[in-house]
């Protein structure tokens, strides 16, 4: 495992049913190496945007959005001028784990900070979580009146309460597995 987390931490291709990785999503961003200028920044941005501040071979120092440069003397040295230490994720984090945590763009670098590019992901929409979520709830309630009414003010045995639940599951149409299978599992749950 550590060794496939490792490959995978430095963007190298895996395959798998628990993608797709980031790693597969990447794009370029523009850089500029930290003893740059402000100047050679601007030029380097064009339009707009975020410049990651690199060292060395790739090593994510920083970063600084255009607007930022604004104010700043175009001699002016970006490592004094960046904002330090930027979030940044792995290659190995899965897509849907960004869109769930809200999606948006997020520099990618490996293990040790090398800057692979940008990940950018919608974020997952919730409506259905909040819909299931509803019937659930609706369902567990409609569960529990019958219990009640069937049961009334007793408490019933755990024999008695399987056997009411397993009567309910065939009538709404499964089979007698189906039934058995889920009863054991929600037990296992427990």
């Amino acid at each position: 495992m550590d060794g496939k987390s490792d490959w995978m931490a430095y963007g190298l291709a895996v395959e798998g049913d628990d993608g797709p990785f980031l790693g597969s999503h990447l794009s370029e961003v523009p850089t500029c190496d930290a003893g740059a200028t402000v100047e050679a920044a601007r030029a380097a941005l064009g339009d707009g945007g975020t410049l990651v501040v690199v060292a060395g071979d790739g090593l994510v120092v920083g970063e600084i959005g255009a607007e930022a440069l604004d104010g700043h003397a175009g001699d002016a040295v970006l490592l004094d001028v960046m904002d330090p230490v930027p979030t940044t994720v792995r290659p190995s984090v899965t897509v849907a784990a960004l869109a769930e945590g809200g999606g948006g763009s997020r520099l990618v670098t490996t293990s040790d900070g090398r800057l692979l590019g940008a990940a950018t992901v919608e974020a997952e929409e919730h409506d259905h979580d909040h819909e299931g979520m509803e019937a659930f709830e609706k369902e567990l309630t409609d569960v529990m009146a019958a219990v009640e009414e069937r049961f009334g003010d007793r408490e019933p045995t755990e024999a008695e309460l399987r056997s009411f639940l397993r009567d309910r599951l065939l009538a709404e149409g499964r089979s007698a597995e189906d039934a058995d299978r889920f009863l054991d599992e929600l037990e296992a749950g427990d």
